[in-house]
């Protein structure tokens, strides 16, 4: 059968509406369960984590140390009533930043040196009339 041929579409329809269905559809919403963090991980490891960040220790830090996200961190925190402080970077990182970048690091391996978020380091060489490529 060619695409050309007389009624080639409708034969095509019709193997479709005659084959079988690949998979019934999920009605129940109980097969799926989301990975809550407060399941995951111990009341001991929370504490830990909020009293890591109460202590200085920064969000970038502690999303790698304990291997979740951004959001995940977060929530947690609030959660727990930890006031959120800006970390914004300092004269000497800006110009460590500005040096790796005009060298020809990446915005994302630069960051990952100083323990920035990119968009931190990006929004620093941007005040620095850097021109980002």
């Amino acid at each position: 059968m060619k695409q050309w041929e007389p009624d080639w579409l409708g034969n095509v329809i019709q193997k479709i509406d005659a084959a079988p269905p690949r998979r019934p559809a999920k009605t129940d919403s109980s097969t799926v369960r989301p990975r809550r963090l407060d399941r995951r991980l111990s009341a001991a490891t929370i504490a830990e984590v909020v009293d890591a960040y109460r202590f200085g220790a920064s969000t970038n830090q502690l999303c790698e140390r304990y291997g979740l996200s951004k959001g995940g961190l977060l929530k947690i925190l609030g959660k727990h009533g930890v006031e959120m402080r800006n970390q914004p970077m300092t004269e000497d990182e800006i110009d460590w930043a500005v040096e790796l970048y005009t060298e020809g690091q990446s915005l994302n391996a630069v960051a990952r040196q100083l323990g920035k978020a990119k968009g931190s380091v990006w929004k620093a060489l941007r005040g620095r009339g850097v021109s980002i490529r």
